[in-house]
């Protein structure tokens, strides 16, 4: 860490003077702060996707962000329909979500291989304080499809208007991840730490819960994840849920190798999606006067959630899912009566109780 921290001293100074002219001795390569070793492993063509041409695979290194879902994505589903809903349209709820990439390395799949760090990551991506703040990040297998050289995040679409440019059905167009090192809480995972200052055990920021604190800097962390049922447990219970000691463990980047099995593109989708409302709020929209295109979509009646306070009691919502064929997952949030972030205010935006659209599918009051 002594090294990295002369690199960043020396980086800091450079910068403070580089309009002066006279300045001499800044001049050569530029060392890394960070170098991790890493392999990519796995059989290419048992996930590759058919039709999408010669590839050209790589690995990003990709910090995370902080994320909550919306309710209807961890609440228990009313019915099979809403549970429908959830399958095609929530991304996993305990699952990577990435804020930034950063640097990038072609691969070979079995041949090991270098990725080094020449920037740290902007303060908006560490989390904490000034006291105590911390940043961890995948290491992303990718087919750069458009050959520019980085990983091209995508955002989830909401169901079009009738004025917006239609979705880009081409996903073969889009940058294919076919492997992360951090996918999600409820699997192993192997991340990225960079600690600065204290750190806290009980912070919710991919909760490491009976791991230990990594260590000061960067570190190469790993545990073997918990199930959705002890994380909701746990919750309930007004706390974080535990990993397992046993499957916890550091390492230093110079005694470590991160290796990142291939894997089916549908199984890491969510990886290369930004978190479209990282604090859990709904967005939710007038339905148009026309029937919106619902075709390789799942809906359903859903009531909206009110916690127990009763302010949102037999609020009905139409819910709809993203497409099978969108990069990213997203539900679109239909009500007859309410406002844009308010399903229960008081003066709404819309009311069109009286005069539904004639595809309107839910009811008009009272619970679906």
């Amino acid at each position: 860490m002594a090294a990295v921290n002369r690199s960043w001293q020396a980086l800091t100074l450079a910068g403070l003077f580089a309009g002066c002219d006279s300045l001499e001795g800044f001049g050569g390569e530029v060392p890394p702060l960070a170098t991790f070793q890493l392999e990519v492993t796995g059989d290419f063509e048992s996930v590759r996707v058919p039709g999408a041409g010669e590839e050209a695979l790589a690995v990003a290194l990709v910090w995370g962000a902080q994320w909550l879902p919306e309710p209807l994505c961890f609440l228990p589903p009313e019915s099979s329909e809403v549970a429908a809903v959830i399958a095609a349209g929530c991304r996993d709820s305990f699952g990577f979500v990435p804020d930034r990439v950063t640097d990038t390395i072609a691969i070979e799949p079995n041949v090991p291989a270098q990725l080094s760090l020449f920037d740290l990551p902007a303060a908006d991506v560490l989390v904490g304080d000034v006291t105590a703040r911390i940043a961890y990040a995948s290491l992303v297998v990718y087919d750069d499809r458009d050959h520019d050289g980085k990983l091209d995040l995508a955002r989830a679409r909401r169901v079009p208007d009738a004025d917006d440019d239609p979705p880009d059905s081409d996903t073969l167009a889009h940058d294919l991840v076919y492997g992360a090192s951090f996918v999600s809480m409820t699997q192993p995972d192997v991340r990225i730490a960079l600690r600065e200052g204290g750190y806290s055990e009980q912070a919710a920021f991919y909760p490491r819960l009976g791991c230990g604190p990594p260590s000061p800097g960067f570190s190469i962390v790993s545990a073997g994840g918990f199930t959705r049922e002890a994380a909701f447990v746990a919750a309930l219970a007004g706390e974080l849920p535990a990993q397992d000691p046993a499957t916890c463990s550091e390492r230093a980047l110079d005694d470590a190798t991160v290796q990142i099995s291939l894997r089916a593109p549908a199984e890491v989708r969510d990886v290369r999606c930004i978190g479209r409302r990282a604090d859990s709020s709904v967005r939710y929209r007038e339905p148009p006067l026309d029937p919106p295109d619902l075709t390789n979509r799942a809906i359903a009646c859903a009531s909206v959630p009110d916690f127990g306070t009763g302010s949102s009691a037999g609020i009905v919502q139409l819910v709809v899912s993203s497409r099978t064929d969108e990069p990213c997952k997203q539900v679109t949030h239909y009500l007859l009566r309410g406002c844009e972030h308010d399903a229960a205010c008081e003066l709404p935006d819309w009311d069109i109780t009286a005069t539904p659209p004639g595809w309107w599918p839910c009811p008009t009051a009272g619970s679906p």
